[in-house]
Formats: structure tokens, sequence, C-alpha cells
């Protein structure tokens, strides 16, 4: 049976003459044939239709046959069957409908960047520069240049078959567009999309975390404009986000921990330490016979809990720091020291007496 409309595929009119269908096959056979058109993988099969048109127009008996049968037309002449007419039917049903089905969606894309812990706990808005594949607006997608366009012979503009009996189908000489090319479009060059570079503010939330995506939607590549289609929707953009190492914290959640090293004497007689935080620094109270590895909780002071809503703590942790040097004076102060405190250290004390009775 006839699949495609064969005057639309010459780009002639029903009453065309034979000298006019002749001209037309010729030109289409030259610019589509597979030989001057090896990189496009679709030439060979536009070649065979043309000339399958061709064959059929042509002949003065196959034509007025033709023109009688229109999509039931068989070359043998005999009634086409019920698997040919389902087949028909699929065919006709998917020109209707192909119009307003839409694609699938642009490609996602995906961004990594990088915040200081500071920038995570108060939140940002940032710029964000990247280029992503948009469709071409000096040819709306189409591929070829505004300029020049003829109104296609065969459908008269309307996009439609003018030769269907049963349905209604694209024009399968202009793929509905209505119109035929004159050159490609200048800008895409015919690929019907362009890349661009695009300045995007990014919303950073506060108490952001490494590895959250932030979904910009819309953001990402435009789906590939296919004639006939209505178009797909652009894919999203998806900023994954990197909260970088500080110097001073460790991050635990919602909670910060920071490690301060104090020294023996401020720790056996306790001291107003200097701590930081993440706005500056604080002073809190070590009380005297602090041991090293003691923790002490300021609450509200860690970064904003996007879950609750709330705020963590900031854990300062104090390690006794051993002096790697010390000079005649200090060591002799440190002995002396050491001879009178025996008393001072009930835990060594308690070791030492489980220790003789393992001897």
């Amino acid at each position: 049976m006839a699949r495609r409309d064969y005057y639309a595929v010459l780009g002639v009119r029903k009453n065309a003459s034979t000298d006019e269908i002749r001209k037309a096959f010729r030109q289409l056979a030259l610019k589509h044939h597979p030989d001057r058109n090896q990189a496009d993988p679709d030439a060979e099969a536009r070649f065979r239709e043309i000339a399958e048109a061709w064959d059929v127009l042509g002949d003065p008996e196959k034509r007025e046959r033709y023109d009688r049968m229109g999509p039931l037309y068989t070359p043998s002449g005999r009634p086409p069957s019920p698997d040919e007419l389902n087949e028909m039917l699929r065919d006709a049903l998917a020109g209707i409908f192909r119009r307003r089905r839409p694609d699938g969606p642009g490609d996602d894309l995906r961004y990594t960047f990088t915040v200081s812990l500071e920038d995570a706990a108060r939140g940002m808005d940032r710029p964000l520069t990247l280029a992503r594949m948009v469709r071409c607006r000096d040819c709306d997608g189409a591929g070829d240049a505004k300029e020049g366009r003829v109104s296609c012979p065969a459908c008269g503009g309307s996009g439609r078959s003018p030769t269907r009996r049963l349905f209604r189908s694209d024009c399968a000489a202009c793929d509905g567009k209505g119109y035929t090319p004159a050159s490609r479009c200048p800008r895409c060059l015919g690929e019907r999309r362009v890349m661009v570079e695009e300045t995007l503010r990014v919303k950073v939330p506060a108490g952001v975390a490494t590895g959250q995506k932030l979904k910009l939607k819309g953001k990402g590549n435009d789906a590939p404009p296919v004639p006939g289609t209505a178009g797909g929707p652009p894919g999203d953009l998806y900023v994954v986000v990197n909260v970088d190492d500080h110097p001073l914290f460790r991050r635990r959640g919602p909670d910060l921990l920071a490690e301060v090293p104090i020294t023996f004497a401020e720790a056996a007689l306790g001291a107003d330490l200097p701590v930081p935080t993440l706005d500056g620094s604080t002073t809190i109270r070590i009380p005297a016979g602090t041991p090293s590895g003691k923790s002490f909780r300021l609450p509200g002071r860690g970064l904003p809990d996007l879950e609750s809503g709330g705020k963590g703590d900031l854990h300062v942790k104090v390690t006794i720091e051993v002096p790697v040097s010390l000079p005649e004076e200090a060591r002799a102060a440190l002995q002396t020291f050491a001879d009178r405190s025996a008393g001072a250290h009930p835990r060594r004390a308690g070791f030492a007496e489980t220790m003789r009775g393992r001897r």
C-alpha cells in the first residue's frame, strides 16, 4: 500500500502534468542521491521513497489507480489485506497525534561548586555561569534561515497532506512545516540548538551540607526540536554543593567540633580560655583540674539545622599540650612541683596500687 502521499513526496500538486512530475523527480533524485549524501543516514530511504513515488505517478495507468484508491493503493491492484489495513490505521493514528505528542525532555546538567563553612552557615545567593544548549532563536528551532522560505507547493502552506481520503496527516514534502527551507540557519548551521553561556543566581540555604543537590528546574539543556511535535521540556540543572574543610572546625550534622590546646598550668589552675566560633570568638571558663579531652558545649553556636529549623551546638574539646623543650629554670621548678604534689594525683595513685597487686 502507499505509505506516503506520493504527490507530497515529490512536492507537486495533484493536478500536476507528467512533465512537472518528471522535473520534480529528477531534481529530488539528484539532491537526495545516497552517493551525494554519504553523511546522511536517511538519504537512502528518502531516495527510495522518491523513486517509488515516481514509479507510480510517472505511469498514467498506475497514477489513475492511485488517484482513485488513495492510501489503499497497491501496485497489483488487489484490495489491501486485513493486516495491511491495520498497519495503515496505526500509521494514520500516529500521524494524527504526532503533532500533539511532546518528545522527551532535554538533558539534565550537573554542576559542582565549593562554599566555605561560614557561607554554608549563613546561606548565600551566588552567581553561577555555565554553558547550556538552547533552542536557536533565529530559526525557532527549525534549522533553516527564515529569509527565503518558500510555501510548500504540495500542501499550499497548510502543513497537511492534501490527498488523504480517510485521515488527514502531515504533508510528507515539508514534514508538516508548511514551507520548504531555502538554506541552513546561519547561527545554528542546521543543528536547531546553540550553545550559550548563561549566568544564573543560585540560592544556597543556610545549613547546606556537602553532597546536597540544589535543583534549578528548566535550566538544563533544551530538548532537541523535532519537526511535527510539540517538543519536550528543557532538562533541569542540579547544583551539587561541596563545603570546604575548615582549619578550626569539624562538622557533625548541625554541630561543630573544635579542639583547643591548653597548657598544663591552665588545666591545673583553671583559666578563661578564648575559643573560636563561626562569627568570631568567645571566652569560656575552664575550672581548675580540667582533664585533657574534656568537652564543653556551647548551645546554639553550631550550624542551622535544615530539618528542625533550629541550630546545632559548638563542642569545644580541650587537650593538654606537653611542652617539648624547657629552660633549665623551668625544669627545676617542674621537678620541685613533681616532688611536692605526689598526693595530688588520685588516679595515678590508684593505678600504682593496682600495679603493686600484680607483682
